[in-house]
Parts: C-alpha cells; sequence; structure tokens
C-alpha cells in the first residue's frame, strides 16, 4: 500500500469551499471535501483489515502497510493546514496545545520504536553468526563450530528473553511497554470536536482527531509487535462513532485483538510473526545441536546430516524474512518523524502569524 496520492489534492479541494458559518455537523459531512477525506480513510483501514485476514496481522509486510496508512494521514494533515484559514482564534488554541503536545509524544513514540527495531536487528545478527557456524556445507563442520553455533543459539534465546528490557535500579524496564503505555493514555485522552468546533479551520479540526486516532492506533501496534510477551492488553480507543471510517477503525481493532489474544494462548514469546517463526527455528536448531554434542554423535550418520540441513534452511529462510522487512520498518518510521516535524512546524507558523497580527492571543512559547 503506497501512501503518495490518495488525499493529497483534498487541500486544495477544502479551500474555499467551507463556510464558517456552517455550524451543524450534518452540514459539514455534506461538504465533498470532508466525505472524501473520510471515504478514503475509510478505504484504507478496510484494506489494511482485509490485507491482515489474507496474510496474517502483525507481520513485517503487514506493519509496512499499517505505518504507509500512518504516513498518508499525515501528509495530508500537512497540506491541509495552510488551507484551512485557521488562526488562535477562541477555542481553536486549545486544540493547537494539545495538538503540538500530542506531536511532541509522538516524535518520542517514533524514537522508541527506532530503538526496538535496533533490538531485532542485533537479535537478527546473532542468529546469522550461529548460521555462519553450521552452513550447507555440514558434513566439512568441525565438532568446534558446532559447539558455537549451539552456543550461540543459546544466547540468541537469552537475548529475545531480555529485548528492550533496560535495568533502574535494578528494576528491569521495558521501553516498548512504558511507549505503549504512553499511546494509551493519549487515546484515552483524545477528545472529539463536537458543534461549533468541529468547523473551525474549515473542518481541519476533524481531520486532526482522525489523524490522531490512526496514529496512535497503528504505531501501538507496531509497538506491541516489536515488544516480547506484552503483559498488558492491546488497548482499544474508544472514538466518536459518526464518522465514515470510524466503523472500519473498530472493525480492525477487534480483528487484531483477536489475533493477539490467539497468539498469546499458543505461548508466543514474540508477536511479530517472522520474529516468532525465527525463535521456533532458533529453538529448534538449538535443541538438534545439543543433543548431537551431547550425545557425542560424531562423526554424524547420513540421515542426521540430512535433518540438520533442513533444520538449517529452516531457519536461514526464516531469518531472512525477518531481517528484510526491519530496513523498510525503520525507513516509514524515519519518514513519519520527519513529517510529524514538518507539520509541527506548518502549526508553528500559524501560530507565528496569528500573534503577529494580535499580540494579546496565548502564549506558545514552551511549546515551540
Amino acid at each position: 500500500m503506497k501512501y503518495q496520492g490518495g488525499l493529497f489534492g483534498i487541500g486544495a479541494v477544502l479551500h474555499g469551499h467551507f463556510s464558517l458559518n456552517r455550524r451543524s455537523h450534518v452540514m459539514l459531512c455534506q461538504n465533498s471535501a470532508l466525505q472524501q477525506f473520510e471515504t478514503r480513510l475509510m478505504e484504507w483501514l478496510e484494506a489494511l483489515k482485509l490485507s491482515g485476514e489474507v496474510q496474517g496481522f502483525l507481520s513485517v509486510n503487514w506493519l509496512l502497510q499499517a505505518m504507509s496508512v500512518v504516513l498518508a494521514t499525515h501528509t495530508n494533515l500537512g497540506r491541509l493546514i495552510p488551507d484551512s484559514e485557521l488562526s488562535l482564534c477562541q477555542g481553536t488554541d486549545k486544540w493547537i496545545e494539545d495538538y503540538l503536545d500530542d506531536n511532541a509524544k509522538l516524535l518520542d513514540v517514533c524514537n522508541v520504536l527506532r530503538d526496538g527495531i535496533a533490538d531485532v536487528e542485533n537479535y537478527q545478527t546473532l542468529v546469522q553468526l550461529a548460521l555462519h557456524n553450521v552452513d550447507n556445507r555440514t558434513e566439512s563442520c568441525s565438532e568446534g563450530k558446532y559447539y558455537r553455533a549451539r552456543n550461540t543459539l543459546a544466547d540468541c534465546k537469552e537475548a529475545i528473553k531480555k529485548k528492550d528490557t533496560e535495568y533502574k535500579q535494578g528494576v528491569p524496564k521495558s521501553k516498548l511497554e512504558n511507549c505503549s503505555s504512553l499511546l494509551r493514555t493519549m487515546g484515552e485522552k483524545l477528545i472529539n470536536p463536537r458543534g461549533p468546533e468541529a468547523i473551525k479551520g474549515n473542518g481541519l479540526l476533524n481531520a486532526i482527531y482522525g489523524a490522531k486516532l490512526t496514529t496512535i492506533f497503528l504505531c501501538n501496534l507496531v509497538v506491541t509487535a516489536l515488544a516480547c510477551k506484552p503483559r498488558r492488553p492491546l488497548a482499544s480507543l474508544h472514538l466518536a462513532n459518526h464518522y465514515k471510517w470510524s466503523g472500519s477503525l473498530v472493525s480492525l481493532q477487534q480483528k487484531v485483538k483477536e489475533e493477539i489474544d490467539k497468539s498469546k494462548n499458543m505461548g508466543s514469546i514474540a508477536l511479530l510473526r517472522e520474529l516468532h517463526d525465527t525463535d521456533v527455528s532458533v529453538r529448534r536448531l538449538h535443541e538438534v545441536l545439543d543433543w548431537h554434542l551431547t550425545e557425542r554423535n560424531f562423526p554424524m550418520r547420513r540421515s542426521d546430516v540430512a535433518e540438520l540441513k533442513i533444520e538449517v534452511e529452516v531457519l536461514r529462510k526464516r531469518s531472512s524474512d525477518l531481517g528484510l522487512g526491519l530496513a523498510p520498518l525503520e525507513i516509514h518510521v524515519n519518514e513519519l518523524f520527519r513529517m510529524l516535524i514538518a507539520t509541527r512546524l506548518v502549526f508553528i507558523d500559524v501560530i507565528s502569524r496569528s500573534k503577529s497580527h494580535d499580540p494579546s492571543s496565548l502564549r506558545y512559547d514552551s511549546l515551540l
């Protein structure tokens, strides 16, 4: 799913077509530009749900699609702001303040996601080291290489247990778990624009609400997927139900929650599918090597060599699938970070212009 296109032209359509005198939400929803915004977001969420049902939720490719939806909403939001005729009039100051505050928190979320991806990459490096010691030429492998491979696989097993864990004053803390709690709190505090507020800024506040909800939910899925054995269940966002995309987001939440519950019931350490599959193969290959080394089963019989080759190739394939998805996922996170900065700068420009016209307007220096 690409995030180019789609909603990009809405800013131009919105400009000049909303009347600030439209006071009811019903009349606002009749505007074709806002309908297009809501329809596209609904379509993206529906496509994301369908893709998850086909290839599995919380796979690397699916998370890449989820991040593409986030990127699309923020690209569009950045284009809407200059055309929104938004100013620091009474009532909008709080919304801008809240947006800038949440924007800063999402920047922190991006940093935690990058650290989470780096942890998986470090785990991936250990797996590659183990594979280097037992490759397809298993007949020529020395017993020493088998020992080194088994020990490295043991390090892999230990690394995935300790992944993302920091020790503060002797107490283990998980950055990803803390990040998930932050996103949960952001979702709980999110307020839906109502009545006259909904039409301020030519409907921009409605777009901000949709973009925030989408970002909080989908980023929390990436956080959850990168964590190992998350202690808390996935938070369910409570959202206004009058938007076209509301039902699609609620349905997607339910589908993902069912998948997560299923994985936890199966005893999965990792919820990210490729990481789970790699972990399963690591444990299996470690078990095979440990048996041969413990029983001093050397030289190996041909049947044993063939079995070992199969286990090595399975791990190689699963590890490759995991590794191929990490770099694009990190690129998406970096792009979101850049977009959040760009949108923040646009809002700061709105604040600056408003203050230049009205020196008595509220102070935002602490947010800038």
